[in-house]
């Protein structure tokens, strides 16, 4: 199993593109414009003004569609979905899945970024939960703006667009976020948690290249490492976590883009790859182009 947390951070690849995050479609009976942003799930909203075109397609689309929709992400109900989805079974707690080598040296690291709590508070997570929430502290720990829960850039772009009165909805419901995260094998998500520990200084470093690489709209930096052999993902994760969702959107997409403008403001994974967003929407005939200038 490749590097998850890579994943989790970002949700991001980057296969023959360019060094943008924002797209504009056109084309095959299109109602003028809609955009394709990708978001970096831990950025705050302010960068929203950092990115060429990126306020001006806020102000100019019908409608914006996000991953969920923005009162959904912050709910009390997502929040009760997410931990009931992210605990483990009784049978296969931290202490049963790893060694007891492997439970202490874990347990260490959770305690340096979890002030002092370990795994005999935090052992009934799945590991996976537990992997995304180390790699998210550790983001925090190195650039202290990200992660404020009251300001994240894929709810700044939704609230911006309400604010304007465009109309806001979201691709997918919370079981689905949850099945894509929380669904691979415990065995499997064990390991890839004990992995993410012994390397911790090393997934430091990947985090700040991946913060920096995304904050200077460096695509191609981002490619290389997500795709690198030792931090990257494989195909059954990437169509897991991203392609298979993808798929489940064009529906949605495709009905709406021949009658409304539209701005879809997702993982910026979800964009790329042989079944990212850009290419399903070129398949069937649209014109995907990166937005170089604010207004084009």
């Amino acid at each position: 199993m490749k590097k998850i947390q890579v994943v989790l951070l970002l949700l991001l690849c980057c296969s023959q593109v360019n060094g943008q995050l924002l797209w504009k479609v056109s084309g095959n009976g299109c109602y003028e414009t809609s955009y394709l942003f990708g978001t970096l799930h831990l950025e705050t909203g302010e960068f929203i003004d950092s990115v060429p075109g990126l306020a001006s397609a806020i102000e100019n689309v019908d409608v914006i569609f996000g991953e969920l929709e923005d009162e959904n992400l912050m709910s009390m109900n997502t929040m009760m979905q997410m931990m009931k989805d992210a605990t483990a079974p009784a049978d296969s707690t931290m202490d049963k899945l790893l060694s007891t080598e492997d439970y202490l040296m874990v347990d260490a690291v959770v305690k340096k970024y979890l002030y002092g709590f370990g795994l005999k508070e935090l052992g009934v997570l799945k590991p996976v939960a537990l992997t995304t929430y180390l790699s998210m502290m550790q983001m925090k720990e190195f650039y202290p703006n990200s992660l404020d829960p009251n300001n994240l850039i894929d709810v700044a772009v939704q609230k911006r667009g309400k604010q304007l009165g465009k109309r806001v909805e979201g691709l997918e419901g919370v079981e689905d976020q949850t099945s894509a995260l929380f669904g691979a094998p415990l065995k499997e998500q064990a390991e890839e948690l004990v992995d993410f520990c012994r390397k911790d200084s090393k997934f430091g470093d990947s985090s700040r290249q991946l913060y920096e690489a995304y904050r200077a709209q460096d695509l191609v930096a981002l490619e290389k490492i997500v795709f690198d052999p030792e931090m990257g993902m494989d195909e059954v994760e990437m169509d897991r976590m991203s392609y298979v969702r993808n798929r489940s959107w064009m529906d949605k997409i495709t009905q709406t883009i021949p009658v409304q403008r539209v701005l879809v403001a997702v993982g910026a994974a979800h964009l790329v790859g042989e079944q990212g967003l850009i290419q399903l929407l070129r398949s069937r005939g649209y014109t995907v182009e990166p937005v170089q200038e604010k207004g084009q």
